[in-house]
């Protein structure tokens, strides 16, 4: 009688999963799933890359007070920057080797050009432990860091794209813009993700939060200060205390997000400059109504949130 019942509950979970499974399928047509993609599921529909995440993490690039030459900026230099000894912590930041790293940027001279004598970039001015190339702002921001983005607004008139390009302002604020990092990977087929392409972040309750690719790096988990201030349904992130490396209390952001999020990336929704695959013909004030509306359209065309939910796993 016990595996009776054992087998009759079997068959009425493969009826129930059949049925799932089948729903879903309604709902989906003409989904297709990709290869994977830093240990996530990905699918496309509609021209739309559908994924889901447990967690948006936290990325600053961009904006004008993330890195300062004392350490006082919203971001920690030891996110950017990691020591060259001892060897056992070179280009690492983690557990003891966190010490290190702030005892480096203690014996940096101040000139850009020395700083590659203590420290190798890991986010700031480069990455994977390579030589910084950094900039500092122009007067009266010397004291900062130029901190970059992939992507960048449109130049003003009369100013010269190389210029533009070192500039702060030629990057994407990251508290101003809700923007979501995708790896360079994901850019290749057959993902085919673009930078300035604009998406979606929906969450447990059907609300969506648009953006737009702004930045390469992560795991498919990073989004901006705008985005994860709007998830978080807030004007502004907060900010909570920290020893720099200097031993001096500085507010730092606090923005990570986690739970059941689905991200929807609207392929080919871009809108650059010819011939320039990171520049946008928007000006950083042109782009928020950008978003809004890319967004809007495509949601539309892809049938909701709903949707978009139902057809990311």
């Amino acid at each position: 009688m016990r595996q009776y019942f054992l087998a009759c509950a079997l068959l009425f979970c493969l009826a129930g999963s059949s049925s799932a499974m089948l729903q879903q399928q309604e709902q989906c047509p003409g989904r297709a799933r990709l290869a994977d993609f830093a240990h996530k599921d990905i699918f496309v529909m509609d021209d739309t890359l559908l994924f889901a995440t447990g967690n948006i993490e936290l990325d600053i690039d961009g904006h004008p007070r993330a890195y300062g030459i004392r350490d006082q900026g919203t971001e920690n230099i030891c996110n950017g920057l990691a020591p060259l000894t001892p060897a056992e912590c070179r280009g690492q930041v983690r557990g003891s080797c966190y010490a290190h790293c702030q005892a480096a940027f203690r014996q940096w001279s101040g000139r850009p050009d020395d700083l590659r004598r203590v420290m190798c970039s890991v986010g700031l001015g480069g990455g994977g432990c390579g030589i910084p190339q950094v900039r500092l702002q122009s007067a009266p921001n010397q004291d900062w860091f130029v901190s970059e983005t992939s992507v960048h607004p449109a130049p003003p008139a009369g100013t010269s794209l190389a210029q533009w390009l070192r500039l702060q302002e030629g990057q994407l604020d990251s508290v101003e813009i809700p923007y979501f990092v995708i790896p360079g990977g994901f850019r290749g087929l057959p993902w085919d993700a673009s930078p300035g392409d604009v998406g979606l972040v929906v969450d447990p309750n059907g609300n969506t939060f648009g953006f737009i690719v702004g930045d390469t790096g992560g795991a498919l988990d990073e989004g901006s200060a705008a985005l994860l201030a709007r998830i978080r349904g807030l004007p502004r992130l907060p900010t909570t205390p920290h020893r720099n490396a200097f031993g001096q209390q500085v507010d730092r952001l606090v923005g990570a997000v986690a739970g059941d999020y689905r991200v929807a990336i609207f392929r080919h929704s871009t809108r650059r400059l010819p011939e320039q695959g990171t520049v946008l013909s928007l000006s950083a004030a042109e782009i928020p109504a950008f978003i809004e509306r890319v967004a809007r359209e495509r949601l539309g065309r892809i049938g909701g949130a709903a949707r978009i939910r139902a057809c990311s796993l």
